[in-house]
């Protein structure tokens, strides 16, 4: 099959269950685990769609995906999804959401999709193919001044090493936020609003797909050491490329 081709197929499918999503959302239910990492009845729906398209389009590779993670990502093919990225946004009636699918080979990511329905923003990612689709401006910023520039983090499951790097944040850069979706995070430095977002503490489904796009338009992509990151990736940083290492130097350990 044509890279352009597959591609658009598994664009085909985000774009899919992100229009479930968005329907979906007004009457969204939430099914809490506790009362900080619960799921919503949306999230089943939309990896009950994905895993059914995916295995038409590509039924010997195995899926994992973050309601689902009965396959190991250590080798060969597999599907690494996020089937509702941003749940507690998606909950609270916030556009900040969205689904994210890529192809995982021996740890490296091959393909990445990210749909984010509710801005209107779908990006492809495919060998030399980029395809792009809806409100979509792609390109890093070339801001050089770290303290104007804006950067983003998540909470993860350590808490306290959050806390511990907003202040250092705070101090080298201009307001950083915390928006509580990885993908849409990341796609905000691919698409040149914020210059850089780091992940203390990803899971894989949550930078799979988005941080081979940033790569891919113009922007670096480490771990918290500076090393090429990979699916297992313990950490993560994404920026513009110029602040990277200013970045790093500027939040030291955490």
């Amino acid at each position: 099959m044509k890279e352009s081709i597959f591609l658009g197929k598994i664009i085909e499918i985000a774009e899919e269950a992100g229009e479930v999503l968005l329907k979906f959302q007004k009457n969204v239910r939430e099914l809490k685990k506790n009362r900080k990492d619960f799921l919503t009845d949306a999230d089943f729906k939309s990896d009950k769609l994905v895993g059914a398209r995916l295995k038409s389009v590509a039924s010997q590779i195995p899926i994992f995906s973050e309601e689902n993670g009965e396959h190991s990502i250590n080798k060969g093919k597999i599907w690494v999804v996020d089937p509702l990225d941003g749940t507690v946004n998606f909950f609270h009636q916030d556009s900040l959401w969205g689904v994210s699918i890529a192809l995982v080979e021996n740890r490296k990511t091959k393909l990445g999709v990210v749909c984010l329905p509710a801005l209107n923003q779908t990006i492809g990612v495919y060998e030399n193919e980029i395809i792009v689709k809806g409100n979509v401006s792609l390109g890093v910023r070339k801001d050089s001044r770290l303290a104007e520039a804006q950067i983003w983090t998540d909470w993860g499951k350590e808490s306290e090493v959050v806390l511990s790097l907003l202040p250092k944040l705070k101090k080298i850069s201009l307001y950083p936020q915390i928006r509580l979706c990885a993908t849409a995070s990341l796609m905000a430095v691919a698409n040149g609003k914020i210059c850089a977002y780091i992940h203390p503490h990803p899971a894989p489904e949550d930078f799979a797909a988005a941080a081979l796009i940033v790569e891919k338009v113009g922007g670096k992509v480490t771990d918290l050491n500076n090393d090429p990151w990979d699916v297992f990736s313990s950490s993560i940083i994404a920026s513009n490329g110029i602040l990277h290492e200013q970045i790093l130097e500027g939040i030291g350990s955490i």
